[in-house]
């Protein structure tokens, strides 16, 4: 079910931002929900480090409890040093915020409360920033193309210095050419490429049980016979493209759920998360790669050899139930 959502809605979401209005539209509605939370996560750092200091400076130097809150004020210390620009505003102290330096295990709360409010503070900042350079970016390439005859074709940002030096002239026609015209073409074409790809996997997927074989993959790689290089790359490309569809679907759930992918800003935790679960679905994907190219059981794959074949090891499963449940999937799809 995630190879199908992404197989469907990877190249839907291709065609439909090569249209700068339509991808225009979407980046707004998305900064305006980001704001929103970047407000929130900001007020909701600002009380923890409000709270922080006010712990710190009630707390005397002989308390026992000092040195975890010497912890706490390094940790403020750091992030002030690597983000001077951040100023609390309106942190405010509730009725038992007070009662952190009490024990260990309320130091320990403090110190996860105040990580957990900066890091989801910067990741949402990552979000934000993200989407705004992308709308400032799009912004200038319509300007620049409603402009092209004034400006003499050369694409102006409004975001960076203008280029300077010998071939600065040059750069800025070629960025406008690319931009402005060349940008949307392509994305057009790659989004028709990838769902001629992704209509050449459901047929795949939907005649695994038939002994007539439809999938294009097979017939390709079975074409080349023995010359190895078009063998890895008619297997590569597909592989990879199933791969990639898996895994945005993947990344879909994860943002509705406890872990995120954020641009310099993903956790610790998210990112070993991430990890396993990528882990975990890249031996079904092949799996069910090796059943779309029908090599035949005579042929076995260096995968195999290493994994074990599914149909031994895991019987009706493994076999019969692994060329019908995909037939789901496509009407799904």
């Amino acid at each position: 079910f995630l190879l199908g959502f992404g197989l469907s809605e990877i190249p839907k979401n291709v065609w439909k931002n090569a249209d700068r209005t339509t991808r225009q539209k979407v980046l707004s509605h998305k900064i305006a929900k980001m704001a929103v939370k970047l407000d929130d996560a900001h007020q909701e750092l600002s009380n923890a480090i409000v709270v922080a200091q006010a712990t710190s400076n009630q707390m005397s130097k002989r308390d026992p409890l000092r040195p975890y809150m010497d912890v706490i004020d390094d940790m403020l210390t750091q992030m002030i040093r690597e983000d001077p620009s951040f100023r609390p505003q309106g942190g405010q102290l509730g009725g038992s915020d007070m009662d952190y330096d009490t024990d260990e295990k309320s130091m320990a709360t403090l110190r996860r409360h105040l990580r957990g409010a900066t890091e989801e503070y910067y990741r949402y900042k990552s979000e934000y920033m993200t989407c705004v350079l992308e709308a400032l970016e799009l912004e200038d390439t319509t300007k620049n193309y409603e402009r092209r005859n004034s400006t003499g074709w050369k694409y102006m940002s409004s975001i960076r210095p203008a280029r300077t030096g010998k071939f600065g002239s040059l750069f800025d026609t070629l960025e406008f050419f690319w931009r402005c015209i060349l940008r949307k073409q392509v994305e057009k074409g790659l989004a028709v490429i990838l769902g001629i790809m992704s209509v050449a996997i459901l047929l795949a997927e939907a005649t695994l049980l038939p002994s007539v074989d439809l999938s294009l993959f097979s017939i390709l790689i079975k074409s080349v016979g023995t010359q190895e290089v078009l063998v890895q790359v008619f297997a590569f490309v597909p592989l990879m493209y199933m791969c990639i569809c898996t895994y945005y679907s993947l990344f879909k759930i994860g943002r509705l759920m406890f872990y995120s992918f954020t641009p310099r800003q993903t956790s610790s935790v998210s990112l070993l998360m991430i990890c396993s679960m990528i882990a975990r679905y890249a031996p079904p994907i092949s799996y069910n790669f090796l059943n779309l190219i029908r090599l035949g059981s005579d042929k076995t794959t260096i995968f195999e050899q290493r994994m074990g074949n599914i149909d031994n090891a895991v019987p009706f499963f493994g076999d019969k139930f692994n060329k019908i449940y995909p037939l789901i999937m496509v009407i799904y799809t």
